[in-house]
């Protein structure tokens, strides 16, 4: 029996394969002499900058109340702050949403979490939440700034092993330039992976992978699969999912588990994670100095 995550492997293996001819095929019958190249200059015009969408605003006070603690959160991969819409925290929580930045040419994901942390008010306490590839941001970060807390939903906090020859498959297939306009789109592939089972959860996705830049998108799903971490960080809390397709139960250890939950379980189990953030980010903060 292969391993989940190499199914999974093969699966997006397939996919983009499939997906690069039917673009391919529709590039030549539109008339197209050159279908490589006018999707190769697409992707380098969308891939510029970081969108609208996907960049988002700190919502940091300009003078910081100390009777607050400071929480920052780092969205998933193919998604921005739209996801924690739905979470219902307490109001002795001060909530920030950090913004993803545009990848230095084979930066690490340890180094470019040391680029964030500008965005992080390191004289206070603080405590940070990270959604699937989030999660792995912020356990790089946590290295680097010890946060009170790091909470990961729908995420793994030590590297997942995937075979050399899958992660030199994966990583030419998304050299290609197809591949930003097939991961950007959604279909019953997509929604099924992410768990985007109502209306309401695939209009949700089909926004946010729109508005995500592809560029930053390829650069995640080359350096997830090397990430080579092999210990969880100090003071991390894992939130899963049992119905989670993108990273398997199978292949995590979470410290509480969602019965029937997906992938985007912290928008469409918004009420379950909330009441679990709310005790867990509490109980910690109530240990710190001063509280």
């Amino acid at each position: 029996m292969l391993p989940n995550i190499h199914i999974s492997c093969i699966c997006l293996t397939i996919y983009l394969t499939v997906r690069c001819a039917e673009i391919f095929g529709q590039s030549t019958l539109n008339g197209s002499n050159r279908p490589l190249e006018k999707a190769f200059a697409s992707n380098l015009e969308n891939d510029h900058t970081l969108s609208a969408g996907t960049a988002t605003t700190h919502e940091r006070s300009s003078t910081p109340d100390p009777d607050k603690m400071n929480l920052y959160f780092l969205s998933g991969l193919g998604a921005d702050k739209r996801v924690f819409s739905k979470l219902e925290l307490d109001d002795r929580f001060a909530v920030h949403y950090i913004d993803w930045i545009k990848p230095l040419k084979k930066e690490s994901i340890a180094d470019y979490a040391g680029r964030l942390v500008a965005q992080i008010d390191t004289t206070r306490p603080f405590q940070l939440v990270g959604l699937s590839f989030g999660g792995i941001v912020a356990s790089e970060l946590a290295e680097i700034i010890h946060p009170e807390q790091v909470v990961i939903i729908s995420s793994t906090p030590t590297g997942v092993p995937i075979s050399r020859f899958y992660q030199g498959l994966t990583k030419f297939l998304l050299l290609s330039p197809f591949a930003g306009p097939v991961l950007k789109s959604t279909n019953s592939v997509t929604y099924k992976f992410f768990g985007a089972d109502t209306p309401e959860l695939k209009s949700l996705l089909k926004s946010v992978l729109h508005d995500t830049d592809s560029k930053f998108m390829k650069w995640a799903l080359v350096k997830m699969g090397s990430w080579k971490r092999k210990d969880k960080v100090e003071n991390l809390y894992h939130i899963h999912g049992t119905n989670d397709k993108l990273i398997s139960i199978k292949l995590v250890k979470p410290d509480v588990t969602i019965d029937g939950a997906g992938h985007l379980m912290v928008y469409a189990q918004a009420k379950q994670i909330s009441d679990i953030l709310n005790k867990k980010l509490s109980d910690n903060w109530v240990t710190t100095p001063n509280h």
